[in-house]
């Protein structure tokens, strides 16, 4: 039986804001602009927390909690009041989950205008991507360029690869390889598929069930890096012809699938039930299940979606149409909006809004909002905005502009798809 949505009585607000492809254009090329000043290189919200200093206060605020607050107090107080204050500890730097949004954004546009430009952007932000890729692994593969105190215990070094980053380099690849035809892109892609595959874990969590592992090193069972080994195991495995990468990516694909709470959440991860619920972790979630349907479709994949889409919707969207940043809280969080939010909510919705057209309209009515009210004279956009209204305004390429960024040109190329094929057939 087909799952049906159901929509809460309390559930009142009205989709406002709406885009017309004409604003999602000025956006794009009020962004441009600012880009093109900038650059790639960028500073991160989290670069700071990789210093000495830093890594040994969050470890202690892992092992002490309130206790400790004093300790990571400095570092939170810069970034709320002066965070470029951050350029006195650390230097700008490349990330290739922001770059490789910024190709996929690039390939988008070129879609939409025809423009050569955007493909030759494109173009040379693959060549870059790669030319940082990290050795030592079967095949290439990204992480992040800043040491992680990725728990109490556990400290991350840089440039250790994660499949949270990975992912969108070979979707670059492949979208380039349809752009271009240069089988050089696709023998990147499949390159890539060999370490997804090869160093990353399967973690069995029961009869053909297994978690994938966020990296070579560990073994947390985390829910929306399975999804995402899921689809490029998925993809791979179909466009490559290798039944075992199809074998691992249906394992993980029945772990995200038995992990889905009743109500349609995922919990962050799964070796601790109660961690949290968050929204930007959720749509990756779908995104990545609707993708692997796309490619394999399975009543079980478009139930879950439906399933986790209605939770989404429900406990994820405010009464006035914005995004929470989460349904479960893991600590005390001060921010009250987070754009990296509106960035998965308007790819989501682009990507699924077809299966589920509420979905379409959600995202149509979020990147109005992001545009009206979060888009800077600059043409970049607020990165978060914290109780009481404060804004902070200092850009973080991949905390969140690329990602908002490429969340505007998927909904502005579908909204182009829709009414060229309107056009075309009436």
């Amino acid at each position: 039986m087909a799952w049906r949505a159901r929509r809460p009585r309390s559930l009142t607000f009205a989709l406002t804001s709406m885009v017309s492809p004409e604003i999602l254009s000025t956006a794009c090329s009020r962004f441009l602009t600012w880009l093109d000043k900038t650059g790639y290189a960028s500073y991160d919200p989290y670069d700071v927390w990789g210093t000495r200093y830093g890594l040994w206060s969050r470890k202690v605020y892992y092992a002490k909690g309130k206790l400790a607050v004093p300790l990571v107090a400095p570092l939170v107080a810069m970034d709320l009041l002066c965070p470029s204050l951050r350029r006195l500890f650390v230097k700008k730097d490349r990330f290739a989950t922001c770059d490789a949004q910024l190709l996929l954004a690039f390939l988008n546009l070129h879609d939409v205008t025809s423009e050569a430009k955007y493909l030759e952007r494109a173009v040379a932000l693959g060549e870059e991507i790669m030319g940082y890729s990290i050795s030592g692994f079967r095949g290439p593969c990204w992480g992040y360029p800043f040491d992680w105190q990725n728990n109490k215990d556990a400290v991350w070094p840089k440039n250790t690869p994660y499949i949270t980053c990975t992912p969108y380099c070979y979707e670059a690849y492949l979208g380039l390889f349809e752009a271009t035809g240069d089988r050089k892109y696709l023998n990147w892609a499949a390159r890539i598929a060999e370490f997804v595959h090869g160093d990353l874990k399967d973690i069995p969590t029961g009869p053909d069930t297994a978690a994938g592992s966020y990296s070579p090193f560990d073994t947390r069972q985390v829910v929306n890096a399975t999804a995402y080994r899921a689809y490029v195991l998925t993809d791979a495995g179909k466009r490559f012809e290798r039944p075992d990468y199809l074998a691992s990516a249906r394992r993980n694909l029945n772990f995200v699938l038995e992990s889905q709470q009743d109500d349609g959440s995922w919990y962050y991860a799964m070796e601790n039930k109660k961690s949290y619920i968050d929204n930007f972790h959720t749509c990756f979630n779908l995104k990545n299940l609707f993708k692997i349907h796309r490619i394999a479709p399975d009543e079980r994949i478009e139930a879950s979606v439906r399933r986790g889409f209605d939770y989404y919707r429900n406990h994820l969207i405010d009464a006035n149409g914005n995004p929470k940043p989460f349904a479960i809280k893991p600590r005390l969080q001060l921010a009250k909006l987070e754009m990296y939010d509106f960035a998965e909510g308007i790819t989501l919705g682009a990507l699924i809004g077809e299966m589920i057209p509420e979905a379409g309209e959600l995202a149509r009515s979020l990147a109005g909002k992001l545009i009206q009210d979060h888009q800077l004279p600059a043409g970049h956009f607020v990165t978060r905005v914290f109780r009481g209204g404060f804004r902070h305004r200092f850009p973080f390429l991949r905390w969140p502009q690329a990602q908002l960024f490429y969340s505007v040109t998927n909904l502005w190329k579908k909204e182009f798809l829709t009414t060229d094929c309107t056009d075309r057939h009436g």
